[in-house]
């Protein structure tokens, strides 16, 4: 009898840990970096649709730039070291002024 009660009490405890951790990325909050790698080839430049700038949090420490693409809506990450990736950056905080 007290091992139904221990494996039901760990379930519920493994349930309530399941759901808190869901919770959390479901508000929106990344407990890592986004980008494990980066893209710094130019030529994706013309496919880009969209941009998305992260700046650094506390789960990560670099600022992350993600692309969409047009065709397939794939996410890229993008090298916030590559140059023309800096002028899209500009581009962006540009466009955003009033």
């Amino acid at each position: 009898m007290n091992s139904r009660i221990t494996v039901a009490v760990c379930l519920l405890l493994l349930a309530a840990l399941s759901t808190e951790g869901m919770s959390v990325r479901g508000i929106g909050v990344e407990l890592r970096c986004r980008c494990i790698e980066t893209e710094r080839n130019v030529q994706i430049a013309r496919h880009i649709e969209s941009v998305e700038l992260f700046p650094p949090t506390s789960h990560c420490k670099d600022t992350e730039i993600i692309a969409t693409l047009k065709e397939t809506g794939q996410q890229v990450c993008l090298d916030t070291t590559a140059h023309w990736v800096k002028k899209v950056i500009q581009r962006m905080l540009a466009n955003k002024k009033p």
